[in-house]
């Protein structure tokens, strides 16, 4: 890992965030924030803490595999409106999908389901997703932080008030087993390997 703090974080579904932590899944498909619409979601910071959301986050949208687990996420996550940090987490690869099949061979392996992608693709008329690659790293303390309103909304970005450590952070899966998912998933959407 190279990074010892941060003060960045991806708002993610609380959902997929447990699947990145427990190695489940290795990468994210995005199509942006309500906020962020005009010009598309960027990938603004390589490096950064997963921060888990309950924001639209909708049984209906979740792959059957993620569906059970779904249910027995808490209702009410945030005691004393306080947010839980366990993760943080690179970028690895960026890929922008402009082929919808190519997406479809990726079905199970992420949260969403193919009703849920179909949509995000098209979203707005303006057809593509970005495919984002992530080594995910367990700190080795969770840390709090207050939920302020700031951080609020549909927005794929956070700025945190101050930098919070990385230091000691673990891999969630040894980068020789990262790269052959990484592999599997650049090969099944029709990309070299090269």
């Amino acid at each position: 890992m190279t990074f010892s703090h941060n003060r960045y974080a991806l708002k993610e579904w609380a959902i997929t965030v447990q699947f990145l932590k427990t190695g489940r899944q290795v990468l994210l498909l995005r199509k942006g924030g309500i906020h962020e619409q005009r010009d598309g979601f960027n990938v603004e910071h390589k490096e950064f803490f997963l921060f888990p959301t309950y924001l639209h986050q909708n049984w209906q949208a979740l792959h059957p595999s993620a569906q059970a687990e779904f249910e027995t996420l808490p209702e009410e996550p945030y005691p004393g409106k306080l947010v839980r940090f366990d993760t943080c987490a690179q970028v690895k690869y960026v890929i922008k999908i402009e082929n919808v099949d190519a997406l479809r061979r990726l079905d199970g392996l992420h949260t969403l389901s193919w009703e849920a992608v179909q949509q995000r693709f098209h979203y707005r008329d303006r057809p593509g997703l970005h495919l984002i690659l992530l080594q995910v790293y367990w700190l080795p303390t969770p840390q709090w932080i207050e939920n302020r309103e700031a951080y609020e909304g549909c927005v794929s970005w956070v700025q945190l008030e101050s930098s919070l450590s990385t230091k000691g952070a673990e891999s969630v899966t040894s980068p020789a087993e990262f790269e052959a998912k990484a592999q599997e998933i650049r090969r099944l959407i029709g990309m070299s390997n090269d």
